[in-house]
């Protein structure tokens, strides 16, 4: 088995970058021909890219294995098509889940005629017997402050996103001991276990039983994974 270490930061400016005048990939681990030693996927969180796509403009996806991807806009809204060509517009404060098999493939495109949009990406290993081919959508809100709220409760990850007050603390306790969590700062500035993170800055950590955090700017939002952490 390949084991974690305990902690690493992944900061924002050390992403590997992938561009063009259509489309600009931002990835959090190793993706693509972007490789290095220091980028190794999380347990089977495998990808967290942030993607921007220009006016009108489409990028195409395919998985190779068995695999768990969540869409989240940031800016905008996207459109999801299928390799049945169904369509699906997603927008802010709402997520995208799909349960996908290897070789399976999907677009993403920009409906917009002026204005970029922006959306991470993320992407958990999975078994074959926990994919089938199929997705949901899911509203959630940031109307209640200064708490963390679901996203996904999947057997390859629990996703939870919260909007905080400057000042305001947090705490998550893991349902399962032997899992790890990573933190993304989607917006403004955090501490997490005395550690500094700012705009899309990550965190991993692993061989914990709970996490604290305190926001250090207004409107910080926080992306929380629970997620294995032992890969065969």
């Amino acid at each position: 088995m390949i084991k974690q270490s305990p902690s690493q930061i992944f900061k924002s400016d050390l992403r590997g970058i992938s561009k063009s005048d259509a489309f600009l990939n931002l990835a959090t681990f190793n993706f693509g021909t972007y490789q290095d030693k220091s980028r190794e996927a999380f347990g089977n969180l495998e990808v967290l890219n942030e993607g921007i796509l220009a006016p009108l403009q489409k990028v195409s996806r395919l998985i190779s294995i068995n695999t768990e991807v969540i869409l989240l806009p940031l800016f905008g809204g996207i459109v999801y098509k299928d390799k049945q060509g169904s369509e699906d517009f997603i927008r802010i404060e709402q997520i995208k889940h799909l349960s996908l098999k290897s070789w399976d493939f999907f677009e993403l495109s920009n409906p917009y005629e002026t204005e970029n949009v922006s959306y991470l990406e993320i992407w958990f290993s999975a078994k074959a017997s926990n994919t089938g081919e199929n997705s949901s959508k899911k509203d959630f809100s940031f109307s209640e402050r200064n708490k963390m709220n679901s996203l996904f409760n999947f057997s390859a990850a629990k996703g939870f996103i919260g909007s905080y007050d400057g000042r305001k603390e947090g705490l998550y306790q893991l349902e399962n001991k032997n899992n790890g969590i990573f933190v993304f700062v989607i917006n403004g500035a955090f501490e997490v276990e005395n550690r500094l993170l700012q705009a899309k800055d990550g965190l991993s950590l692993s061989e914990i039983e709970s996490v604290e955090w305190e926001a250090l700017s207004e409107n910080a939002i926080l992306l929380l994974l629970e997620i294995p952490i032992e890969k065969l």
